[in-house]
């Protein structure tokens, strides 16, 4: 009785290294190790947390020129919470600013105007306005006393 006992527990034994064995056979074959599945772990939770950080409406302002100045700019972003504006008498093109707006407010962006004018000396000055990457507005003017204005507004229904 004893020796089948023995034996029991010495076949459960094998198995139990088999089964570990096979386990490490496959992970190793699929180039899976505990770093992969710790860098996975990682790389989903900086996913989450960007996802969390952006919150919000992107809004990117561009202006350029022709030459590396401009003068007049005037930014407006028209937001239910924590509205934002920018005037600059000159300014050094291609000007670049981003601002967030958080969307926790039922339309949370309004409007976003940008006007800027061009330096004596400049053919051209252009301006855009994006929305979390996409391109909603943009004007390029041309000839002496050239301005650029962009407007976005936001319209209920078709337009």
């Amino acid at each position: 009785m004893m020796e089948s006992k023995q034996k029991r527990i010495g076949i459960k034994k094998f198995w139990l290294l088999f089964l570990l064995s096979g386990l490490i056979m496959l992970f190793t074959v699929c180039g899976m190790t505990a770093e992969d599945t710790v860098n996975e772990l990682h790389h989903e939770e900086s996913k989450q947390n960007t996802a969390h950080d952006s919150d919000g409406i992107v809004v990117e302002v561009l202006v350029e020129s022709d030459v590396n100045s401009a003068s007049d700019l005037e930014v407006e972003i028209n937001a239910r919470k924590n509205p934002e504006s920018v005037y600059w008498d000159t300014i050094e093109v291609p000007y670049q600013e981003r601002f967030v707006i958080p969307k926790d407010t039922f339309i949370p962006l309004i409007s976003t105007h940008v006007r800027a004018k061009a330096d004596d000396s400049a053919s051209w000055i252009s301006c855009s306005i994006k929305y979390d990457g996409e391109l909603v507005a943009s004007h390029k003017s041309r000839g002496s006393d050239a301005k650029a204005v962009c407007e976005k507004k936001f319209q209920l229904g078709p337009g």
